[in-house]
């Protein structure tokens, strides 16, 4: 049998422990959501792997109450790409409402 309870499913670059009280808006405002309902939140551990090639970081989980954290560490050339590139170049600056800082290059897109 198979529980049909929802369960909030959130990917970010970075995750808060939704445990503890946040200072940076997506940490608060995520960690109210979770707080309600549990789930699972998705993000990067901050750890470049040494010798990986794209794709092949090691996998981490653990619990915070509630929620579980799932990390992966990123090669240098997703890290590159993905994290300094598409979210810090594109998505960051596309959101925050400062398109002239925004930076589509297509390089950043295979990351």
């Amino acid at each position: 049998m198979t529980d049909s309870t929802p369960r909030l499913v959130i990917v970010s670059n970075r995750l808060g422990d939704p445990r503890k009280t946040a200072s940076g808006g997506l940490a608060v405002a995520l960690g109210d959501a979770l707080a309600g309902s549990g789930g699972l939140w998705f993000g990067w551990s901050g750890k470049i792997a040494e010798a990986g090639a794209s794709g092949d970081g090691d996998m981490h989980r653990q619990r915070a109450g509630e929620v579980e954290l799932v990390t992966i560490d990123l090669s240098q050339a997703d890290h590159d790409a993905y994290y300094a590139g598409y979210s810090n170049q594109a998505l960051w600056p596309a959101f925050h409402y400062r398109l002239d800082l925004a930076d589509f290059a297509s390089g950043f897109f295979d990351g």
